[in-house]
């Protein structure tokens, strides 16, 4: 049985040692991925809520995602991330105490769902990447319905991030970043709300509310492609 099983995480608030880590970690990283990426740009980050819950959904191009999501923020985030992940012994220990939790991929996890829920509505920060896999071609995969089941659940906002050039320090398949000239942009867009989709039959609800993360996701890319 693997480490995720047997040591389940219930914290719903970052740690004490977390709490330590997070100001110089996060500036050295930042410093690294400036040297990488030397045309590394943020924009819309008045679009996320520094507190209060808020379920982020990112497009996905390369496994470098995550962090420069989470360096990219105002705030410390939690991630949904692949369970093998934490199968693995330096980086699954590395990641869980970056603040991921596995999901099971394939199908609909009902506990990595529920954590991310309790998350949301302890005031959490949670990143939960809707197309459920990478990219190959850096083209946006059709979505999976969890974000939008988490945020008709929950009732958070859900703030749409479109990520551009990451795949260019890691493309796709390889294990080490690479210095790059290329734009590397990271879009926050507008929050959404499904607040007003509450009264439809809950199939009709997860349609319409992943349709309009869908179109607002398109719109992020577009700009952090600009």
């Amino acid at each position: 049985m693997s480490d995720t099983k047997t040591k389940p995480d219930h914290a719903l608030a970052p740690s004490p040692a977390y709490w330590v880590c997070y100001p110089p970690v996060t500036l050295a990283l930042k410093g690294v991925l400036r040297c990488l990426a030397p045309r590394y740009r943020v924009s819309g980050r008045s679009n996320l809520p520094v507190r209060g819950p808020v379920l982020l959904a990112p497009n996905h191009i390369a496994d470098l995602d995550p962090p420069v999501v989470m360096l990219s923020a105002n705030r410390p985030l939690w991630f949904m991330a692949k369970s093998e992940l934490f199968e693995m012994p330096v980086l699954g220990n590395f990641i869980r105490f970056a603040q991921a939790f596995p999901v099971e991929r394939g199908g609909a996890d009902r506990v990595a769902l529920k954590r991310a829920e309790n998350l949301l509505k302890a005031g959490q920060g949670v990143v939960v990447f809707p197309e459920g896999q990478l990219s190959e071609t850096g083209e946006l995969q059709p979505l999976l319905p969890g974000v939008a089941l988490l945020a008709l659940r929950a009732g958070v906002p859900v703030v749409p991030v479109g990520l551009c050039g990451t795949n260019a320090i890691l493309p796709f398949g390889q294990t080490i970043p690479r210095p790059t000239f290329a734009s590397v942009r990271v879009h926050f867009g507008a929050p959404l709300n499904f607040n007003d989709l509450q009264d439809l039959p809950s199939r009709e609800q997860r349609s319409r509310a992943i349709e309009r993360l869908e179109n607002a996701l398109k719109q992020a890319i577009a700009c952090a492609r600009k």
